[in-house]
C-alpha cells in the first residue's frame, strides 16, 4: 500500500507540475484568404536558428509555447498546402506574450496525378525492437499468422504452430498491442485464426522496458493488422484458396472529419493429415515391457472472426475510441490407433482405438479508450479499459476394438471452460525537454477461470455410459494483478541514450475445487527493473545494451487440472499449483547500414529460475502422463545474425542465423540436458516488372532440447508468383509449399527414470495456394495514432491438436 501511495503521489505531483504557471508565448493562425483558423499546423519556437519548442495549432488555430525563458525568438508556422511563414524579433520578458494573428497563404500549384509508394525494407531494426513488414512479403498470402512468424529471424515455429523466441516458448503474443483471450488458452490456436493477408507488421521486442507488463520472459511479439486510416470509404476483398487451408477476408473503412468506422472479418476452414509412430520401453521391477503404437491422424477445423472499431476525435486534444472483436471456431482430429504391448516377446495387450477430439470456442473483447493530448508536443494522458470473455468446450469420444474389430469399451469426456478478464489502465507521458521524457502509469487486471470437466464410460462397449465421479471436478481460479511503473528516457543525438525504468507488480490468487481438494491462495510482489543504453555511431551504425528482469505467470492451459485421457496410454493435463518463473535477461545489439545492405548482430544471455517444464512419467502399467511442473533452471546463451541486401534494383535477399546453447537442469529430478541449437532463414524476392513478382523462402530448425530429451529437426520452403491486375487494385498469386517433399518428417526422443521413448512424425505439407485480392475506395488524409491496452503478462500455452 505504501508503494502504491508513493506512486500515486509522484504521479499527481508530475501532473500538477506540468500545469504550473510559466512564461508563455501564444498566437493565432488564420487562412489569409478565407480568414478561417488553420488547425494542426506545425509551429516552432526558434532561437538563433535552432528549434527550442514545437507545438501544433488546435481546432481554433491557437498555439501556446510554455516554459519560455527570457530572450529573443522567432516563430515559424508550416502546414502542407500553405506557404511557411516566419515572424522574427519576438522579445520574451517576465510576462506572458500574445503575438496576435499570423496569416498563412495557401500555395497555388497545378499538380498532375501522383502515385506515392512507400519503400520499406522487409526487416527494420529500431531502437528497442525488430520490425518485420509483412505487407511487403508476397509469400505469406493465403496463410495464417504462423506463416508470418516463420519469416522472423529470432522466431521459430514448429509444424504444430507452437512458437519460440530465441529458443524459449515463454513469450507474450499481442494483437494490435492488445491481448486476446484465445491467446490465453493456446498461442498456436490463436495464430491459426489470424489470416496472413491482414497483417501489416510484426514487432519483436526482446528487452521490453518497465512500461510493459512484466511477463513474457523471452520477449513480446506484437502482431499489427492493416488499417486504412485515410479519409473516405475504402476496403478490400481477399478470397484465398489452398490444398490445406482456405481464407476468405474482407475489410471496409469509412472516415469522416472526426469519426472513423472500420470493420473487418473473415472465415477460414482447414484440414491436416499426419502419421505418427510411437515406440516406448519401460521397466517394472526387473521386467522390460515394449509398446508400439502407430496412428493415423486427420483433422479439420473452421474459424470465424469479426472486428468493429469506432474512433471519435472530439477536438484536436481529445479522442474517444471503442471496439468490439468476436471470434468463433472449432477443430476436430480423428485418430486411428493400433496398440501392442509385449514382454519377453509375448504380446500382453492389444487393441485398436478409434477416437475423435474436438475443441469448440467462442469469445469477444470490448474496449473503451480515452486519450487526452496537450499543447505541449508528445505530452498525453491515456485511460484504457477492456473486458473479454471466452467459452470453450473440449471433448473426446473413444472406442476400443479387439482383433475381431468388435467394440468392447467406450469412453467420453467433456471440459467446459469460461474465462473472463477485465483491465483498467492509466498512462501519462510528459516530455521534460527536447531529449528527455518521463512516463508513469498504473494498471489492474482481473481474471477468472471456471473449468468443469466430466468423464463417463461404457465398460461393456454399449452406449449406456456411466459417470466416473472420481475423475470429475470443477476448478474455480481467480487472479488479480495490480502494477505501477515509472520510466525515464533520454535520447541525445551524439551521446549515449538511456531508458531507465522500474515496475512493481502485486499478484493475488484464489483457487477452489469442488471435489473436496483443498482450496489454496497466494499473493506475492515483484519489483522489476529495466535499463537500456543506446548510441548512434558514425556511418549509420547503432549500438544497444540492455538488462531486464521478467516474470512469467502460467496461463489457463498450464493451470487447468483437467487430464485428457482420450488416449489411455498417453495422458496430459495442467497443474493449478504452478508458481511464476523469474528471468534475468542481458542483450547487446549492433546494427549497421551500408548503401543497400543492412546488418544486425545480437548477443543474448537469459537465465530462468523456477522454470515451468512439461514432465513425462510412466507408471507401472505403462501409462505416460505429462504434467507441467516448476522443476528446472533454463539458461540460454546465443547469437543472432541477420542481413538484408539488394543485389540489383529488382532483386533483394535477406537471411538470418540464430545460434544458441541451451542448458536445462533440475535438482529435484536430478536431470540435466544441454546442447547447441540453430535456425537458418533465407528469403529472396525479385520484381520482373509489369506487375510480376516472385519470392522464394525457406528455413531449417535444428533439433531442440527439453529437460527429458529433444524435439527433432525439420525444414520448410515455398515459392510464390504474383501478378498485379486491374490498374494495381487487384492481385493474383500462386504459391506452392514443399514442392519436392510430400511430407515433413522429424523424430522426438524422451528419457525418464524408467522409460525410453521414440516418436516418429510425418506431416503432409506439400500443397498449392491461390491468392486473390481486390482493393476499392478513395482516400485523402489520415488521423493520429491511438494507444491500446496490452496485457503482455501471461505465459502462453502451446497447441495440442
Amino acid at each position: 500500500m505504501r508503494k502504491l501511495l508513493l506512486t500515486i503521489t509522484a504521479f499527481t505531483a508530475t501532473i500538477c507540475l506540468s500545469f504550473a504557471q510559466q512564461i508563455k508565448i501564444s498566437g493565432l493562425l488564420l487562412d489569409s484568404a478565407a480568414a478561417k483558423p488553420v488547425e494542426f499546423a506545425a509551429v516552432a519556437l526558434l532561437q538563433n536558428g535552432k528549434i527550442v519548442q514545437g507545438v501544433t495549432s488546435d481546432s481554433k488555430g491557437r498555439f501556446v509555447f510554455n516554459k519560455v525563458e527570457k530572450g529573443e525568438y522567432a516563430v515559424q508556422a508550416s502546414l502542407m498546402g500553405y506557404v511557411t511563414k516566419t515572424v522574427d524579433k519576438i522579445s520574451a520578458g517576465s510576462e506572458n506574450l500574445e503575438i496576435g494573428v499570423i496569416k498563412l497563404a495557401a500555395t497555388v500549384q497545378n499538380l498532375s496525378e501522383v502515385t506515392v509508394t512507400e519503400q520499406k525494407a522487409l526487416f527494420e531494426e529500431k531502437a528497442d525492437r525488430m520490425v518485420y513488414n509483412a505487407e511487403k512479403d508476397i509469400s505469406i498470402k493465403g496463410g495464417d499468422a504462423t506463416d508470418v512468424l516463420k519469416k522472423i529471424p529470432s522466431v521459430a515455429v514448429d509444424i504444430e504452430g507452437n512458437v519460440q523466441l530465441r529458443g524459449s516458448s515463454n513469450i507474450k503474443v499481442l494483437i494490435n498491442n492488445k491481448p486476446s483471450s484465445i491467446v490465453a488458452r493456446s498461442v498456436s490456436d490463436a495464430l491459426k485464426q489470424i489470416p496472413a493477408d491482414i497483417i501489416k507488421q510484426v514487432e519483436v521486442i526482446t528487452s521490453p522496458s518497465a512500461k510493459y507488463d512484466a511477463e513474457g520472459t523471452a520477449g513480446i511479439i506484437n502482431i499489427i493488422t492493416k488499417k486504412n486510416t485515410l479519409r473516405g470509404t475504402s476496403g478490400s476483398v481477399s478470397p484465398n484458396f489452398g490444398q490445406w487451408n482456405n481464407w476468405q477476408n474482407a475489410t471496409i473503412n469509412h472516415r469522416m472529419k472526426a469519426i472513423n468506422i472500420a470493420a473487418n472479418g473473415g472465415f477460414n476452414d482447414w484440414k491436416n493429415k499426419r502419421f505418427m509412430e510411437l515406440r516406448r520401453s519401460f521397466t517394472n521391477g526387473d521386467t522390460l515391457t515394449n509398446q508400439y503404437q502407430p496412428q493415423r491422424i486427420t483433422g479439420k477445423g473452421k474459424n470465424f472472426y469479426g472486428t468493429v472499431n469506432v474512433d471519435w476525435d472530439v477536438d484536436s486534444l481529445n479522442r474517444i475510441g471503442a471496439g468490439f472483436n468476436y471470434y468463433n471456431g472449432a477443430n476436430t482430429n480423428f485418430f486411428d490407433i493400433e496398440f501392442t504391448e509385449s514382454s519377453l516377446g509375448v504380446v500382453g495387450q492389444y487393441f485398436q482405438r478409434d477416437m475423435s477430439r474436438t475443441y469448440d470456442w467462442a469469445g469477444a473483447t470490448v474496449n473503451l479508450d480515452y486519450t487526452r493530448l496537450f499543447k505541449k508536443p508528445k505530452k498525453e494522458l491515456n485511460l484504457l479499459m477492456m473486458y473479454s470473455f471466452e467459452g470453450e468446450d473440449s471433448d473426446y469420444w473413444s472406442e476400443l476394438l479387439n482383433r475381431e474389430n468388435t467394440i468392447y469399451y467406450r469412453e467420453k469426456s467433456y471440459n467446459i471452460s469460461n474465462n473472463k478478464e477485465g483491465t483498467i489502465q492509466l498512462d501519462f507521458t510528459n516530455p521534460l525537454d527536447s531529449i528527455s521524457t518521463l512516463e508513469m502509469g498504473s494498471k489492474t487486471i482481473f481474471r477468472q477461470i471456471l473449468s468443469d470437466y466430466r468423464i463417463s464410460s461404457a465398460s461393456d462397449g454399449s452406449t449406456d455410459f456411466k459417470d466416473m465421479p472420481e475423475l470429475a471436478n470443477i476448478f474455480d481460479y481467480a487472479q488479480q494483478v495490480t502494477s505501477a511503473y515509472v520510466v525515464y528516457t533520454r535520447t541525445p543525438k551524439k551521446r549515449w541514450g538511456i531508458n531507465l525504468g522500474a515496475r512493481y507488480e502485486h499478484t493475488f490468487i484464489q483457487a477452489d475445487f469442488l471435489n473436496g481438494t483443498a482450496s489454496f491462495s497466494n499473493n506475492y510482489g515483484n519489483l522489476i527493473p529495466s535499463v537500456s543504453l543506446s548510441r548512434s555511431i558514425k556511418k549509420d551504425q547503432q549500438l544497444r545494451l540492455s538488462y531486464t528482469q521478467r516474470i512469467q505467470r502460467p496461463q489457463f492451459y498450464y493451470l487447468n487440472p483437467y487430464v485428457n485421457q482420450a488416449d489411455s496410454k498417453n495422458q496430459y493435463g495442467g497443474n493449478p499449483y504452478l508458481k511464476p518463473e523469474l528471468t534475468h535477461s542481458i542483450e547487446a545489439n549492433y546494427s549497421v547500414s551500408i548503401k543497400q545492405t543492412s546488418f544486425n548482430a545480437s548477443f543474448f544471455l537469459r537465465q530462468t529460475n523456477n522454470a515451468i517444464e512439461s514432465i513425462n512419467t510412466v507408471d507401472t502399467s505403462g501409462v505416460l502422463k505429462q504434467i507441467f511442473q516448476n522443476v528446472a533452471q533454463n539458461s540460454a546463451y546465443g547469437l543472432n545474425l541477420s542481413a538484408n541486401t539488394k543485389i540489383t534494383k529488382q532483386w533483394s535477399v535477406n537471411g538470418s542465423l540464430n545460434v544458441f546453447y541451451n542448458v536445462l537442469e533440475s535438482e529435484e529430478l536430478k536431470t540435466r540436458n544441454a546442447d547447441w541449437m540453430y535456425r537458418i532463414n533465407l528469403n529472396s524476392s525479385i520484381d520482373f516488372g509489369k506487375g510480376f513478382k516472385a519470392q522464394l523462402f525457406g528455413f531449417y530448425n535444428s533439433a531442440r532440447v527439453n529437460l527429458q530429451g529433444k524435439y527433432g529437426a525439420f525444414g520448410f520452403y515455398n515459392m510464390v508468383l504474383q501478378k498485379e491486375v486491374l490498374k494495381k487494385k487487384g492481385t493474383i498469386g500462386f504459391g506452392y509449399d514443399n514442392p519436392f517433399n510430400r511430407r515433413i518428417k522429424w523424430r522426438n526422443d524422451f528419457v525418464g527414470p524408467n522409460f525410453v521413448q521414440i516418436q516418429d512424425v510425418a506431416m503432409y505439407r506439400r500443397g498449392w495456394r491461390i491468392n486473390l485480392k481486390y482493393e476499392f475506395g478513395q482516400m485523402t488524409s489520415g488521423p493520429r495514432q491511438k494507444k491500446r491496452i496490452s496485457n503482455d503478462d501471461k505465459k502462453g500455452g502451446e497447441g495440442n491438436n
